[in-house]
């Protein structure tokens, strides 16, 4: 089955001028109107958000909400390649495919968002039966870093990242599962690896999660200025002659 995610409202294409801070970018639309957006993603993504030279979508703000911007930048152009910048586009579409049942070799509901395990929050769980704590966890990590044909995570040194492993790694046994979803939010990889030369604490994390008993899943993103649909499955590699089988 089809899951796609599409935002409201009509996107408009800007160019992007700076990146004051990790959630801001100043863009300036095909009219010549300069405005500030919103980038719902702290993340370096250095390679594709080059000032004066970046072409990408904003989205209107959500209405009702107090904002100092009036609209968010949801996808740039990387050569050809639509690449979202919105994570929490990747998280979406994993909740309805978790809802529907369509995501093969994951245990099916009912899943809850934003759950708490301990000292940490995970993207989906579901609950055991006596309503006490969870049964199965699963956390979405979303990476747009592209270097030849490979997906990377992360594009910046995440400890938060190498906790949550962590802990998933403690987790699972018992009856309980874990799994960690690599949302790749572009569809022109055919592998995703850990970025081991830029965090290898959190490839070594990955590692033991894996060997622990965590289900390492990668899949792609087919993206377009107004929305997403959730692509296809592509192996997680943890070194040069191990792929794990995705999906």
């Amino acid at each position: 089955m089809t899951v796609s995610v599409r935002y409201p409202g009509r996107p408009t294409r800007v160019r992007v001028l700076e990146r004051p801070n990790r959630f801001l970018v100043v863009v300036r639309d095909d009219n010549g109107r300069v405005r500030r957006a919103h980038l719902p993603n702290p993340g370096r993504m250095e390679e594709l958000l080059i000032p004066g030279e970046t072409i990408g979508w904003v989205v209107p703000a959500p209405a009702g909400r107090n904002r100092s911007t009036d609209s968010t930048l949801v996808a740039v152009r990387h050569g050809r390649t639509p690449v979202s910048v919105d994570t929490g586009i990747a998280t979406r579409l994993l909740g309805q495919a978790l809802g529907a049942g369509a995501l093969v070799g994951i245990r099916k509901g009912p899943w809850r968002p934003e759950v708490r395990q301990g000292r940490h929050r995970f993207d989906f769980g579901i609950p055991d039966r006596g309503g006490t704590g969870w049964r199965s966890l699963l956390e979405v990590k979303s990476s747009n870093l592209r270097v030849g044909s490979t997906a990377l995570f992360p594009d910046a040194p995440t400890e938060r990242g190498r906790r949550h492993l962590e802990a998933l790694a403690g987790f699972v046994g018992n009856g309980r599962t874990a799994d960690v979803v690599f949302a790749i939010q572009r569809d022109d990889v055919t592998e995703f690896r850990p970025n081991t030369a830029l965090d290898p604490a959190f490839s070594v994390a990955l590692q033991s999660a894996r060997d622990a008993g965590v289900r390492l899943r990668a899949i792609t993103l087919r993206v377009r200025p107004g929305g997403a649909t959730l692509g296809r499955p592509v192996p997680v590699v943890l070194s040069s002659n191990a792929a794990l089988a995705s999906y």
